[in-house]
């Protein structure tokens, strides 16, 4: 692999969209002191804010060294409730539309949530559109329950990348994935858990904040659990629990783990687990030993959102 990517991703779902809607010039003021800290990982997609995700970061990182990663594969366009579509014609309409908008070609190009079935059905005309769409071609995968099945789809078509939750509370099938994709590009996201993973956990989200899909059983029970077994984890090597959480997946052979940031000070701390140094050989198993007790517990939310 050619590009070199920091090992903190930054989320461009907080940059122009509804998802967190965060002030634009805040998340201009978090765009630069990314860059500031040595990030140089901007992962985006067409559907966040309908496109004006990608026009500002492509404003804003316009003149910069850095690595664009955005994803396609939901039609917007027609208005309405974005539709999934993967079929050849549209997806060369969609990357066309999302390089005008960042004011150049993607460096990596993904897919986004696509089906086991759709991975297969159109990875080979992604592929054969490699270094014309982008440098490099992949998918994120999400929201089916059968994640691990549209991953191993990817790999064995040849796909350059993959974007996957992995996280201290859902480890499968990031796992996996990590085991069998290896060499290529893995991109973890949702480190936090949807906040559970956090100093600054609330059980409740706005209705039109997309975190408010998790049942709040779940974010409870799982909170429970954190703060009884992962955050004394945490405080035993003076980290908090968000910069913990980031640690753990680094510890794994992963490319770039991609943070949800809505302030300075939570970039701040999440870029400052990346130091070199991975979680000791006794906390790994001891998370190890956690998630082997709790599996059949934990894997019970709906799709992982960030």
């Amino acid at each position: 692999m050619g590009l070199r990517l920091s090992e903190i991703g930054f989320g461009g779902w907080v940059v122009g969209s509804d998802l967190y809607r965060v002030d634009d010039d805040v998340a201009r003021a978090l765009v630069k002191r990314a860059l500031d800290l040595g990030i140089n990982f901007f992962d985006t997609a067409d559907v966040y804010g309908r496109g004006r995700s990608e026009a500002l970061l492509g404003e804003w990182l316009r003149g910069h060294d850095v690595v664009i990663s955005t994803k396609v594969g939901y039609d917007f366009y027609g208005g309405g409730r974005p539709a999934r579509r993967f079929d050849p014609r549209y997806l060369e309409m969609a990357v066309s539309r999302s390089a005008e908008r960042l004011g150049r070609r993607p460096n990596i190009l993904m897919l986004h949530n696509p089906p086991a079935g759709a991975v297969r059905e159109v990875a080979g005309y992604v592929l054969s559109r490699r270094g014309v769409w982008a440098d490099y071609v992949g998918a994120a995968l999400g929201p089916e329950v059968d994640v691990l099945e549209e991953g191993i789809a990817a790999l064995e078509a040849g796909l350059d990348a993959l974007m996957f939750v992995f996280n201290i509370l859902e480890q499968e099938p990031g796992l996996e994935l990590i085991r069998r994709g290896a060499g290529r590009i893995l991109l973890a996201r949702v480190p936090h858990a949807s906040d559970v993973l956090t100093d600054s956990f609330k059980p409740e989200f706005p209705p039109e904040d997309h975190r408010s899909l998790r049942p709040r059983e779940w974010l409870v029970k799982a909170r429970r659990l954190v703060e009884a077994e992962i955050a004394p984890l945490a405080r035993e090597l003076g980290l908090s629990l968000g910069q913990y959480a980031v640690k753990f997946v680094l510890s794994f052979p992963v490319t770039s783990v991609v943070v949800t940031a809505t302030s300075l000070e939570e970039l701040e701390e999440y870029a400052s687990a990346s130091d070199g140094k991975p979680l000791p050989r006794d906390h790994l198993e001891r998370i190890g030993e956690f998630w082997a007790k709790y599996r059949e517990v934990l894997q019970s939310p709906p799709p992982a959102l960030a």
